[in-house]
């Protein structure tokens, strides 16, 4: 018997013994929200989260909500949800819940074309018992190193409906420009730049009714570049050398989300708009803008089976080098890592999840996925450089760059991988994708250990 037919049968014999028949007539009074079973988080967390207080009325077919809801936040392994008579027409919820492992300390390893790399992360998951997370890593690979730091209140104030995020990172970036088109076997580095960089930003979100979502997030940067290297073909910077940059910006975010992630299963739809400025006004060097709309859509099938579907469309008015749109990598797999570049990107991905087999609490599941990406210059300066409020250069564009339809690349990727999920920990621990590049008809491979800091 499936735990739903449980559920409703002990919600009818609950609605028996309150002298109605009908149990999916007016809600009855909660006369007290029990919470039992969890070790370190905090009884008052687990009833924040199910966002019934005692008072308020709840139907039988609200527990399945109550239930989803705390799942969703990642912290248990184990939620069952019901209903005991107290009296007529008046209940007590009863919250069972199983906690996560809270706290991890894993490697991190990345391998994919043009990327390879690793290093190790601590992550706590529920500081305190109130599910405030925490998380510092240190990176090392040949395209991305770093330190990084951040805190996550999901629930601040004791509100779910109000997240607040604040994050650090020291990185260092080694900036490879291809030779332009998506056909190639073999891309070859043009030019090759080395950007340092520190930030820091903090996130204020809201939401409203479960499903509207607003969100304002400030990040301050320091930037600068090291001189091309000289074995390459172009060795004119694409961005000046010279003391430090302080690049600033203000990123507004208004969507619909519905998205909750069922251990292993993510369901729900997410619609975001954004607009992201840089000017002296926000006090930075820089004066750019960029505009966003992504889609997102996780639709559970079969039980266990899951459609995840993501597109974007995203532009960028006078994008320095460093904030510049890329694709290629994990995010358009079958091709080098950050391969293309531009101010305008359009990209759509699917990916079908589907159950493997299960050991114990170790789930293995297989993922096939087309990955489909349009990048471009919309206009670029005739004397092929931009520059900042300073007048200093922010990006030397190469020699054979073109802007328009006529420069820009389409490719698409194809392939299937491997995911492994451990029910009891806060995170997934491996990923391996095989992917084939439909333009160059070349094979790669992508492997994920732990979590990327970024």
């Amino acid at each position: 018997m499936s735990r739903r037919v449980v559920k409703w049968c002990a919600a009818l014999g609950i609605a028996l013994l309150s002298g109605r028949a009908d149990a999916q007539g007016p809600g009855q009074v909660v006369d007290e929200v029990a919470v039992r079973g969890p070790e370190k988080t905090l009884p008052e967390t687990v009833r924040s989260f199910s966002r019934i207080d005692t008072g308020d009325e709840i139907t039988f077919e609200e527990l399945d909500k109550v239930e989803r809801r705390l799942v969703a936040t990642g912290l248990f392994q184990e939620v069952k949800v019901s209903l005991e008579p107290t009296a007529p027409n008046r209940v007590r919820l009863i919250l069972e819940v199983e906690d996560k492992a809270s706290w991890v300390v894993a490697p991190t390893f990345a391998l994919s074309s043009d990327n390879i790399g690793g290093g190790l992360l601590y992550a706590e998951n529920n500081l305190w018992g109130r599910a405030k997370k925490f998380a510092t890593a240190a990176q090392v690979s040949t395209a991305e190193s770093g330190i990084f730091a951040g805190y996550l209140d999901p629930n601040l104030f004791g509100l779910p409906q109000l997240r607040f995020s604040l994050e650090g990172q020291l990185r260092s970036d080694r900036m490879d420009e291809y030779q332009p088109g998506a056909g190639q076997e073999d891309p070859v580095v043009v030019r090759r730049t080395r950007l340092n960089s520190a930030s820091i930003s903090s996130e204020l979100g809201v939401m409203l009714f479960e499903r509207v979502r607003a969100a304002v997030k400030y990040r301050l940067m320091s930037i600068d570049a090291k001189s091309p290297d000289p074995e390459k073909e172009v060795t004119t910077p694409a961005f000046s050398i010279g003391p430090s940059q302080r690049d600033t910006s203000l990123r507004l975010m208004v969507g619909i989300d519905t998205r909750q992630n069922l251990h292993a299963v993510m369901e729900g739809l997410n619609l975001e708009a954004s607009y992201e400025v840089s000017n002296p006004g926000v006090w930075s060097d820089f004066r750019y803008r960029r505009f966003g709309l992504l889609y997102r859509h996780g639709l559970r099938l079969f039980e266990e089976h899951n459609l995840v579907l993501r597109g974007e469309a995203a532009a960028g008015v006078d994008l320095p080098f460093h904030q510049e749109l890329v694709m290629g990598g994990n995010g358009l797999r079958g091709f080098v890592h950050r391969q293309f570049r531009g101010d305008t990107r359009l990209s759509f991905t699917a990916e079908y999840h589907f159950p493997l087999f299960t050991i114990r609490s170790l789930s293995f599941r297989g993922v096939g996925f087309s990955d489909t990406g349009l990048m471009a210059w919309r206009e670029l300066p005739s004397d092929g450089e931009l520059r900042d409020v300073n007048g200093r250069v922010v990006r030397g564009y190469l020699p054979d760059s073109q802007s328009g339809l006529k420069g820009a690349t389409l490719a698409q990727g194809l392939g299937a991988g491997l995911r492994l999920y451990l029910r009891n920990l806060v995170l997934p621990l491996v990923g391996v994708d095989a992917a084939y590049g439909v333009n160059s008809g070349e094979f790669r491979f992508y492997l994920v250990a732990g979590v990327s800091p970024t």
